[in-house]
This record gives structure tokens, sequence and C-alpha cells, in this order.
């Protein structure tokens, strides 16, 4: 009697580890490339429902062709799989405004542009290139009231922070 461990699904090449089905039923792939998932439109979905009903179609996987997402059925409905976009979320505190200041900084995250940070003067939502830019300064070169300004990444507004104002900026959007 021969004790079998693991059952290879190539019936030509006997000890092809690429894909295996291992002693728990699990199957298990011995590759560093990719897995194609099948794919197609939102019409070339596996028929859930009907004459045709697979009445175990939830954990089916697929990317989908007009969404250009992959999906799964989970109880009994297609659902996006989706990963987190950004790592998180953070809030930086600056201020108070003094209402001479433009320059508020050094920025504790250097965005790669100013349209993927959220700023707020107290609860008003500021604008990037309307109400502020961000600049770097290298060797105290960035100007404002208070120059020279240490190296890093500021806000540099357009018009003065209100008196007493804080401006809050949030991080984390790509």
């Amino acid at each position: 009697m021969k004790f079998l461990k693991k059952q290879t699904l190539s019936k030509y090449i006997p000890n092809d580890l690429s894909l295996e089905v291992n002693p728990s039923g699990r199957a298990q792939f011995g590759l560093t490339g990719g897995l194609m998932l099948p794919k197609g439109d939102d019409n070339a979905r596996p028929v859930t429902s009907g004459v045709r009903q697979n009445t175990d179609a939830n954990g089916t996987i697929r990317y989908n062709t007009d969404t250009e997402s992959i999906e799964a059925y989970i109880a009994d409905n297609w659902q996006v799989v989706t990963a987190p976009a950004a790592t998180s979320v953070t809030l930086q505190t600056l201020g108070p405004g003094d209402a001479i200041e433009t320059v508020f900084g050094p920025l504790s995250r250097v965005p790669s542009n100013a349209n993927n940070i959220i700023v707020l003067v107290e609860n008003v939502f500021q604008l990037p290139s309307t109400n502020f830019t961000l600049e770097q300064s290298v060797a105290g070169n960035l100007t404002g009231p208070n120059a020279p300004y240490a190296d890093g990444f500021y806000l540099k507004f357009l018009s003065p922070v209100p008196f007493g104002k804080f401006v809050s900026i949030y991080f984390g959007f790509v």
C-alpha cells in the first residue's frame, strides 16, 4: 500500500509542484509568478440564480473588466475586493495664526503634491493654489514674515492666517 502525502495535478510530470493538493484538501501553489483569475464583464458573471443556479457560489472570485477590479461573491452578492489605499490618515496641527504669518510648517510628512492633503484653517477648507501652495525651504530660501525658515516643506498661504486660528493638515490620501 502506498502512502500519498500530496497529490500533484499534473498527470505528465509527477514531481511538478506548481499546483498540488495537500492532505487537508487545500490547494497550494509552488510558484513565484502570479495567478490569472477568470475575467469578464458584468454579463459574464457565473449564473448564481435561476435554472442553472450554482448552490455554492459564495467564495467565487474573478476579475471584472467593466469595473477593472477583483470581485468576490460573498453572502449572495458580488462585492469588490479592496485593500487600504493609504497607510493611515494622520493630522498635524500648526499655529495659531497671528494675522501676519503666511508660512506654516515644517510638515511632519511630505505629500507628493498639494492635492494629496486636506488643509483647514479653523473649520474652513483651503484650496491648493487658490489659498495655499506647498513649498520647500532649502538653506533658508523660503520667504515670509518670519524668514528664515528651517529646511523642510511648508504651507504658504496667499493671505495671513487670522489671529488665533489653527491650521490643520490631514495626510494619507495617496
